[in-house]
Parts: structure tokens; sequence; C-alpha cells
């Protein structure tokens, strides 16, 4: 399940007035909670979700498939994925700019692209990044993904004032919840990051 899947799930089922930057700020809790307690991460990697975002920020292409970012902060607001909508008019990219790219993974240097910038250059260039967010897939994968719109009403019930149907809504999602870490601690050994078969989790 995509962000904008979960998104747009949430609003056919119950719909509301909150945007989708709210929602996001929702969904960074429940995700939050998959990385902390049941992946075992460490807080410091804990990463967030961004749904949009815009900076401008000082850029450069080390290869044809890369924009260098020297900001590792801002490096962590975005996530593979993601889509880097347009570029700034005039760049020294500009020819050969995509309307739409998609980051395949990030670097500590950079983001690494879906498609070629056809050309190289380790000079850097303040340009305007816009990203868009909402095709990024969450963590926990099917049937499990059911758990983040659970959470996203019940924490729209909550700020709507609706407890009642909020203590329902939360009754359900730690449903999903239980199932999901359950089916996890079956599967996976979180503590040497190993699965069943060997495979690395993240």
């Amino acid at each position: 399940m995509t962000i904008q899947e979960c998104f747009d799930y949430v609003d056919e089922i119950k719909p509301n007035a909150f945007s989708n930057e709210t929602k996001t700020v929702w969904l960074n809790e429940v995700e939050g909670m998959v990385q902390t307690e049941i992946f075992l991460n460490a807080e410091t990697d804990v990463f967030e979700y961004k749904y949009t975002h815009t900076e401008n920020t000082p850029i450069s292409f080390p290869d044809e498939h890369t924009i260098g970012i020297a900001d590792k902060k801002l490096l962590m607001k975005f996530r593979p994925g993601g889509k880097i909508i347009r570029f700034a008019p005039g760049s020294i990219y500009s020819g050969n700019a995509r309307s739409e790219m998609t980051i395949q993974a990030i670097t500590s240097d950079g983001l690494v692209m879906d498609q070629t910038f056809g050309t190289t250059s380790t000079a850097e260039v303040t340009t305007e990044l816009n990203y868009y967010g909402g095709d990024v897939v969450l963590l926990a994968e099917a049937p499990h993904f059911k758990l983040y719109p659970e959470y996203i009403m019940a924490r729209i019930d909550y700020a709507n004032g609706e407890y009642d149907k909020y203590q329902n809504t939360m009754q359900m999602f730690n449903a999903f919840w239980g199932e999901f870490s359950r089916w996890f601690a079956r599967t996976y050994n979180p503590a040497d990051r190993k699965g069943r078969w060997g495979v690395g989790i993240l």
C-alpha cells in the first residue's frame, strides 16, 4: 500500500476535512511504532514521511542518475518511491529534466533517480526541488497494511471529538496490530535482523 492509496481509502470510508499533510503526521505515528516496536530499530534510525516538500538547495550531478545533495537533513525528508516533480527552469539541466522522476535509492550523497539527466557535474547549483511522497510504499505489506488506514480513521474520530467511534476504531486497530506483531514474531528474528530464511529486514 502506498501513502496515497492509504489516504484515498480513508477518505472514501470516512470523509473528512483533514489535509493529506495532517494525515501524514498521523501516519508517521503508526509507522514509527512499526519501526521501533516491530522491527526494533533504534530511535536514531527511525525515518518519517513527507507528503510534499519544496526546498531551495544546492545540488550537483555526480553521475547521470544522481542528484547530489550535501544537506543530510534534507536527504532524510525523501524516501525511495517518492518523486521529484519538476526542476526549476533555467537550471543547468533544464533541457534534460523530466516532468516526473522517481527516487530509486538514497545514498549518503544524494538521490538516485530512475531516469538519466544526460549530464554530470560536481559543481553545485542552487535550485528548487519539489518532492511528492504519495507513491512511497508503506513498511507493513499485505495483508497487514490494513492497520494504517484504521489508525488514521481513529485519529480522525478523536480529532472530531467522536470518542465512542474512536474507541471502536482503536479496538480494530489494536486487533490488526496484534495480528501483525504476532505474525512478524513467528516469521522473523528482529533481534538479529534475519528472517526465517535468512533474509535481512529493514
